[in-house]
């Protein structure tokens, strides 16, 4: 059987007639049908995530006046498995890996969406002296200047649940890397 559903309200529709509980025409359950359906409402829920998560890198880009960022999945699972790693204890540990990486830590009952913590990485912004490439004196804007760096073309990004309520995790990481020692983000690649 293949289904082709373009609109998320359509996915909605058919992931509600499938946990409603109704049998086939044959009064049988489908089998694996639940479990496709979870599959499919967990892939529109991270394809929603991707471009609240590419939307506002973007805008934060346009303001700065580089040009936009394109989502990267092969990132987006970079970044997927090493929130997953840091669930158990929450740490924002940088995973040394070879992208850069922007790391943010909220509560769990705290308001967050996904945008609001680009949004907050991209405030540093007011944090960063453009003149003399430095961030002001014990503030950061290192997550600023990754976001904005010039030669950076692909995000990909995830958030994980914490173990034992501790939160939420959110991991983005960029190709190629930013924030070079001395360099700008905004020189042009020679």
């Amino acid at each position: 059987m293949s289904l082709t559903l373009a609109h998320p309200s359509s996915c909605l529709l058919f992931i509600v007639l499938l946990f409603s509980g109704h049998p086939s025409a044959d009064a049988t359950f489908i089998p694996g049908i639940r479990n496709a359906a979870a599959r499919m409402l967990n892939r529109a829920r991270k394809a929603k995530q991707a471009r609240e998560f590419l939307y506002t890198h973007n805008i934060a880009r346009a303001a700065s006046g580089v040009p936009p960022l394109r989502w990267d999945k092969g990132l987006a699972r970079f970044a997927d498995k090493w929130a997953k790693q840091r669930k158990s204890d929450c740490s924002m540990l940088h995973s040394g890996g070879p992208y850069g990486e922007n790391i943010f830590w909220y509560r769990e009952n705290s308001m967050w969406s996904l945008g609001k913590v680009v949004k907050r990485w991209s405030e540093e912004r007011f944090n960063y002296d453009s003149k003399t490439n430095t961030c002001a004196s014990g503030k950061m804007c290192g997550h600023y200047t990754q976001i904005v760096w010039r030669s950076t073309t692909a995000v990909g990004c995830a958030r994980a649940k914490c173990s034992n309520n501790r939160g939420y995790l959110v991991v983005c990481e960029y190709n190629p890397i930013g924030n070079y020692e001395g360099e700008s983000p905004f020189d042009r690649i020679q």
